[in-house]
C-alpha cells in the first residue's frame, strides 16, 4: 500500500517538474524583458520623434534625428573617435593582461594567485568617479607621474597631463584591464597541460608551444575579453568628462550632453540607437572573422 503511495506522490512530482522549471525561468525572462527590451523599444520609439523647444517632444515619426547625424560631421567624428579610443584600449589591455594572466594560470602558488586575483578584483569595487579624479591628480602638473618622470629625466620638466587623450587612456586601460585579466585567466587556465607536455616531448620549445598549442586554445578567451573591454569603453561617460577636454569627449558623453544640457532626447535616443547598432555589427563581424562560437565567447574558454 506504501509501495503504491510513493509511486504515485513520485509520478505527481515529476509531472510539476517541467511546470516548476517554466516557473523559474519565467522570472528571468521577466526581468529581462521589463529593464532591457522595454526600454529598448521605448529608446527606439523616441529616436523617431521630433524634439519640441523647452524640452517637449511632438510624436510624429520622423527620420529627422538619424540625417542630422549623417549630415553633422561633429557627430560622425565623435563616433570615429569613440570607436578609436575603444580600440586603444582592448589593445593595450590585451597586450598588459595576457601576460599577467598566463602568469596567474601557470603559477604553483595558491596563496599567491588569490592574492593578485583578489588585488585584481578589489580594484572593481571603487566607482569610476573615484578612480577618475585619483588618475586625474596623479597625471596634473604637480601630481605623482609627471615629477617622477621628471626626476628621472624623461621630461624636463614636471607637465600635467589633464585633459588629455592619454590621460584618457591611462585611466580606461586601468578600469577595464581587470575584466581582460579575469577573462584570460578562465581561459588559460582551462587549457589541458597534457598537451602542452606532449608538444615538448616533441621537440617544441617554450615559444612554439605557446604559439602553437597555447594561443590557439585560448583564442575564445582572448576574443571574449577584447569583445567585453571593447564594448566597456564605446560605453564609457565618466573618465572623459574628468580626463578629457571636449575634443576627448566619446559619444557617450554627447548623449549626455543631448539629454541633460539641450533636453534633446529624440535626438540623444538617435544617437544610443546608432552606438548600439555599430556594436552589434562589430561583434558579429569579430565572431564571423575569428570563427568563435556564441557557445566560446559566453564560456570565455575552449570551444567544444
Amino acid at each position: 500500500m506504501s509501495h503504491g503511495t510513493d509511486t504515485s506522490e513520485t509520478a505527481d512530482w515529476t509531472g510539476r517538474l517541467p511546470q516548476t522549471k517554466y516557473l523559474i525561468a519565467s522570472y528571468p525572462a521577466t526581468v529581462l524583458v521589463l529593464l532591457f527590451l522595454l526600454p529598448l523599444c521605448l529608446l527606439f520609439l523616441y529616436s523617431f520623434y521630433t524634439n519640441v523647444s523647452g524640452g517637449y517632444l511632438e510624436r510624429t515619426l520622423t527620420l529627422a534625428n538619424y540625417l542630422r547625424l549623417v549630415r553633422e560631421p561633429l557627430y560622425v567624428d565623435r563616433l570615429v573617435f569613440t570607436l578609436r579610443i575603444a580600440a586603444m584600449t582592448t589593445v593595450l589591455s590585451l597586450l598588459l593582461g595576457y601576460p599577467l594572466a598566463y602568469r596567474l594560470a601557470r603559477t604553483r602558488s595558491s596563496r599567491v594567485r588569490r592574492t593578485v586575483l583578489t588585488i585584481v578584483v578589489s580594484s572593481l569595487w571603487l566607482t569610476f568617479i573615484i578612480r577618475g579624479y585619483a588618475w586625474s591628480v596623479m597625471l596634473s602638473s604637480d601630481g605623482l607621474i609627471p615629477v617622477a618622470a621628471a626626476n628621472v629625466g624623461l621630461l624636463a620638466e614636471p607637465v600635467s597631463f589633464v585633459p588629455g587623450y592619454w590621460a584618457l587612456v591611462v585611466s580606461m586601460v586601468y578600469v577595464f584591464l581587470p575584466f581582460m585579466v579575469l577573462t584570460l585567466y578562465t581561459s588559460i587556465k582551462n587549457v589541458d597541460l597534457e598537451l602542452l607536455e606532449a608538444s615538448k616531448n616533441l621537440g617544441a620549445g617554450p615559444l612554439t608551444t605557446f604559439r602553437h598549442v597555447t594561443l590557439p586554445l585560448t583564442k575564445s578567451g582572448i576574443v571574449s575579453g577584447s569583445l567585453l573591454v571593447f564594448v566597456l569603453s564605446l560605453g564609457v561617460y565618466v573618465l572623459p568628462r574628468i580626463l578629457g577636454s571636449p575634443p576627448q569627449w566619446t559619444l557617450a558623453v554627447i548623449i549626455g550632453n543631448q539629454v541633460t544640457i539641450e533636453s534633446n532626447v529624440p535626438f540623444g535616443a538617435a544617437l544610443s540607437i546608432v552606438l548600439m547598432l555599430v556594436v552589434v555589427l562589430l561583434v558579429a563581424v569579430t565572431v564571423r572573422l575569428t570563427g568563435v562560437t556564441t557557445f566560446g565567447l559566453n564560456n570565455g574558454g575552449e570551444e567544444t
